[in-house]
């Protein structure tokens, strides 16, 4: 009985440890797309596990986005967070589903230069109203 009991602690101790080695993990935003308007896609490696870390993690980093994103102060804009998943892809070599499930950036000159539609997180941003966090 106590060496199951011994077991049991060691587990849960290995779990915690691969819990804090994975949220301790920076974020890399891995590129960054604007259509010139409303929205702007992020594409990163991960985000944090809990929906709180997630808004913590975008409120942190909302002045360096921002910065390298301008867009017109007093209209709405759009956030779309995406997970890197498989990386880009051709679309003409997509057979894992539908072509609709792609997003295609024209700005890579690359023929891979597609990625599934992912999202990780929305954010809504009205300019006089509060931020609306969406998580998929």
């Amino acid at each position: 009985m106590k060496r199951k009991l011994q077991k049991i602690i060691l587990y849960l101790f290995l779990l915690c440890c691969i819990y804090n080695l994975w949220t301790l993990r920076p974020v890399q935003i891995l590129y960054t797309y604007s259509d010139a308007g409303n929205s702007v896609f992020l594409v990163v490696d991960h985000l944090p596990w809990t929906d709180s870390d997630k808004i913590n993690w975008y409120l942190k980093h909302q002045d360096e986005i921002k910065s390298q994103n301008p867009l017109p102060e007093d209209s709405w804009h759009t956030w779309y967070v995406i997970d890197i998943g498989n990386g880009f892809t051709d679309y003409k070599k997509y057979i894992e589903g539908p072509y609709e499930d792609l997003y295609c950036f024209p700005t890579i000159k690359s023929n891979d230069n597609c990625i599934v539609k992912n999202y990780l997180m929305v954010i809504n941003e009205y300019p006089y109203r509060n931020t609306h966090f969406f998580y998929c």
